[in-house]
């Protein structure tokens, strides 16, 4: 018997063939997880659009009904900070305030209530939004205090905190919740610890595509040149994504926990069926990104 014949006999795993069905084992273990974080990243750049659209648009709304033109409104699908610009510069009133986060949680929960019985894959960025919108809104009050909506209204109404507080954590809880019910239309089933690395792997890959059109696009752009807001847009995509990354890990925790526990417990018409990702499911949540980019790319040029 020849050398390679011993060795064969005694790592198996080098024979051709055995070697062939082991990535073979590979690719197949791996694809599910791509789908999803693919699925997923895509679905990031329509869930941030949307949100900023509905929330700047609110703003920009209040600013007309208390008599304030908006000459821009920065809505975009990207990590970094939207803003409405006027002219001339606005004082600060309740009504424009409070209309971003009100306009972005109640729109969205429309367009949930009609969506929810109709959930799948196809749509599940439209579902989603409320939820995104929910967490998005009730995490803000963590800058109460400092700067942001809450601040301003705290400032010009004399409320207590804890009258902007208790709404916004009742609205982040329901927020976590029906987002989590969601994931398993991502292919992640509650007892999936693949949950670990779908949702921050697709939002670090958005995070460093936002980083790079900050970097390659506001310079130079009228937002920069003209309105001066380049520095603090690049900046943002410089710091925010951190945050969302940390929220995602929470989330993919929660799911695996909590969620893990009540899952089985929920009642059909709450309970999200795990399925199967193909990659014809990809094709609509792709070609829906690439729109909001291309006209957040629009907006932001």
């Amino acid at each position: 018997m020849n050398t390679p014949d011993l060795l064969l006999e005694k790592d198996p795993t080098q024979h051709p063939a055995v070697k062939q069905d082991i990535w073979k084992s590979l690719i197949s273990n791996l694809a599910p997880t791509v789908k999803s974080i693919l699925l997923f990243f895509c679905m990031l750049f329509i869930l941030r659009f949307w949100f900023l659209l509905f929330h700047e648009g609110g703003h920009a709304l209040g600013y007309l009904i208390v008599g304030y033109v908006p000459k821009v409104m920065h809505a975009h699908p990207f990590t970094f900070g939207g803003f409405v610009i006027t002219r001339p510069s606005y004082e600060d009133r309740v009504l424009p305030n409070a209309a971003g986060p009100v306009m972005a949680v109640l729109v969205s929960l429309l367009i949930f209530i009609l969506l929810w019985k109709h959930r799948s894959v196809a749509i599940l960025p439209l579902v989603m939004i409320f939820p995104w919108a929910a967490i998005d809104t009730g995490l803000s009050v963590a800058q109460i205090a400092q700067i942001g909506d809450y601040a301003n209204i705290i400032h010009l109404t004399g409320l207590p905190e804890t009258a902007i507080i208790i709404p916004c954590l009742v609205t982040l809880v329901i927020g976590i919740f029906f987002f989590l019910s969601l994931l398993p239309l991502l292919g992640l089933n509650p007892k999936d610890w693949h949950v670990l690395l779908v949702l921050p792997v697709a939002t670090i890959l958005w995070s460093g595509v936002s980083i790079l059109v900050a970097q390659l696009v506001v310079p130079g752009s009228p937002i920069d040149v003209i309105y001066h807001e380049g520095r603090l847009v690049i900046w943002s995509a410089e710091v925010d994504w951190q945050g969302f990354l940390s929220h995602q890990v929470g989330l993919a925790v929660i799911y695996l926990t909590l969620f893990r526990l009540i899952y089985s417990r929920l009642p059909s018409w709450l309970k999200s069926e795990t399925v199967k990702i193909s990659w014809n499911d990809l094709r609509i949540p792709a070609l829906s990104a690439a729109a909001c980019i291309f006209v957040g790319w629009v907006l932001i040029h």
